[in-house]
């Protein structure tokens, strides 16, 4: 069983000991943990998962409407054809609707064609946009206290890393995965993979969850009343020096309907990740990450509509092909 961790102290006191010591230990033996107490209503939970499930029971001629590969930003419905470039994933088994924080047309970072900035794509379903932004704002915010318990958990300055954050690249996804005839608990319904961001906080509605801790060893997740999962991304790793590992994670295919709700929290596009504690803390030679050229690269293997429109450009100017070719 993966460790539970009670927040409510911590949103009571920012820097609460205990809690940032039982967080800090959840992270580095299991590289995820459940969250309880963190202070988002259920109400506000329940209220965006009823919007989703209402906008993934349209006909699909009404999500294309919607449809991410002709957004103006990555935002908006993923079909089933977006299959991602994971190894052990078979075949697309979900559909999503991805969404960021909400920003006008007149962006600077939207005008020059930063992907991640800019007006959301809303479907005309009433209260959708409402539900599903009040919850992505109510996860904001506590993507904000547990990045300042993970200040104090690694020894940083408060505010060191939640200054990063002002103008997040961070995403809300919402997953649809249908029922199948009949369950395949060695086939994956989404690949194993890292998160590539900071950390994850997942709502999900049933079975189908596990992580790898860093033993090696696959645990489930099931979803317990109340709680929020939360993994370790690839930035975490960078910033603690390895104190915390990346974790592996997949959804196995349970035949079951299933819902899940990833909050994906990260830093400004341009910040520049280095070690910020351990042994490399400092170095000169130290590893640096840029957070929203990784984020971006990874992204483009998920999507094949981003992978089509590189291609484009690299025909249009042969010049360029080893620049942007795609990741592979």
């Amino acid at each position: 069983m993966l460790p539970l961790i009670d927040l409510k102290p911590l949103l009571a006191h920012a820097r609460d000991p205990a809690t940032v010591a039982a967080l800090d230990h959840a992270l580095q033996e299991y590289g995820c943990c459940y969250l309880q107490g963190h202070g988002i209503a259920q109400s506000c939970i329940d209220a965006a998962q009823a919007a989703a499930r209402a906008f993934f029971a349209q006909s699909d001629s009404y999500k294309l409407q919607y449809a991410i590969a002709q957004a103006p930003r990555h935002a908006g419905y993923v079909p089933f054809s977006e299959k991602g470039l994971y190894q052990d994933e078979q075949a697309r088994m979900y559909e999503a609707f991805d969404l960021g924080l909400e920003l006008t047309a007149d962006d600077p970072d939207f005008l020059r064609g930063n992907i991640f900035y800019g007006p959301n794509t809303w479907p005309d379903q009433p209260g959708f946009r409402a539900a599903v932004y009040g919850y992505y704002e109510a996860l904001s915010q506590l993507a904000q206290r547990l990045s300042g318990a993970l200040e104090a958990a690694l020894g940083l300055a408060p505010g060191n890393l939640q200054h990063l954050m002002r103008k997040p690249c961070s995403q809300l996804r919402l997953i649809h995965y249908p029922a199948q005839a009949r369950a395949e608990t060695q086939r994956t319904n989404m690949g194993a993979h890292t998160d590539y961001e900071f950390f994850t906080l997942l709502y999900q509605s049933s079975t189908g969850l596990q992580s790898m801790d860093p033993h090696g060893v696959w645990r489930d997740a099931p979803p317990l009343p109340g709680t929020l999962v939360m993994n370790v991304g690839d930035l975490a790793q960078v910033i603690s020096g390895a104190r915390y590992r990346s974790n592996p994670h997949r959804v196995l295919h349970s035949g079951k309907t299933r819902y899940s709700m990833p909050y994906f929290a990260t830093f400004d596009y341009d910040t520049v990740l280095s070690p910020l504690c351990g042994p490399q803390a400092g170095q000169a030679d130290a590893p640096r990450l840029h957070s929203g050229q990784h984020l971006e690269q990874q992204v483009v293997r998920d999507f094949a509509y981003l992978r089509a429109k590189r291609q484009l450009l690299a025909d249009a100017n042969p010049f360029l092909q080893e620049k942007i070719a795609c990741p592979q």
